[in-house]
């Protein structure tokens, strides 16, 4: 198993029991103790997470689990160009856009081309000066209150100025993908800003690396069915991609 996708499992059984144990992860992972140390270490690193002499715990079991903008960006950094250059070849000449925040959207802010005359709407602070570079790429940077964690915009005043425009392609992220076929996210915060841009947007398209598949958190914003498109990388399982089409949804790899 990855070491993403591992880490990630744990940190579902901490939203879930509230703490872990060393010896049980490491019989459930079939892996050495160090190594589920290391993994401990590095969420207690990221989260709001208390090592304990056995394991680990949560500060406060209630608390959104949601990794920190910069250890994002180095995450399935490779999937994640892959899938952004692929989002990227959809884009037509003289179309309005969203840009999500995220390190899969940031990826396409740093390599969009300057042959298309295009609008990019983006709530991401960190994409708007990469898009700039771009002369041909107008910026229209949405304002609200700003979140630490996604270096974003959100709230009510962002959903108000959004919802004064019509997109014609929206580029959306989330923090993982349920077997049941939901789209989840780990802040809600995030909840009236995809929402707002799904209902303004004539076409969604998912961004998700294959490690978020099968890690479901404790809000979803949509299903799989509600994309036009759902870009991933070929680490996507032939399994996994067949069960999310039963539910409707259209994969496309990278």
């Amino acid at each position: 198993m990855l070491k993403d996708k591992r880490r990630q499992q744990i940190l579902e059984l901490l939203k879930r029991d509230g703490q872990v144990e060393i010896s049980v992860l490491r019989k459930m992972f079939d892996v050495t103790e160090m190594t589920i140390r290391r993994d401990l270490d590095n969420l207690a690193a990221a989260y709001d997470i208390v090592r304990t002499h056995g394991g680990a715990m949560l500060s406060d079991i209630q608390q959104s689990i949601e990794l920190p903008y910069e250890r994002r960006i180095g995450s399935q950094g490779d999937e994640k160009k892959r899938i952004a250059m692929k989002a990227l070849s959809l884009i037509k000449h003289r179309q309005t856009l969203f840009f999500d925040s995220g390190s899969t959207t940031y990826y396409m802010a740093q390599n969009i081309g300057n042959d298309k005359r295009n609008t990019i709407l983006t709530t991401g602070v960190n994409l708007a000066p990469e898009l700039l570079n771009r002369q041909n790429v107008s910026v229209i940077m949405i304002g609200g209150d700003l979140r630490r964690n996604t270096i974003s915009s959100c709230g009510p005043l962002a959903e108000e100025q959004l919802n004064k425009f019509r997109v014609d392609i929206a580029f959306l992220g989330a923090n993982g993908v349920g077997d049941d076929g939901y789209v989840y996210i780990g802040n809600s915060t995030e909840l009236g800003i995809k929402n707002t841009v799904m209902n303004i947007a004539k076409e969604n398209y998912l961004l998700v690396d294959s490690s978020k598949f099968g890690c479901s958190q404790f809000l979803h914003y949509a299903k799989l069915s509600d994309f036009d498109g759902v870009i991933s990388d070929p680490g996507l399982s032939e399994d996994i991609i067949k069960k999310m089409k039963k539910m409707g949804a259209n994969i496309i790899i990278a």
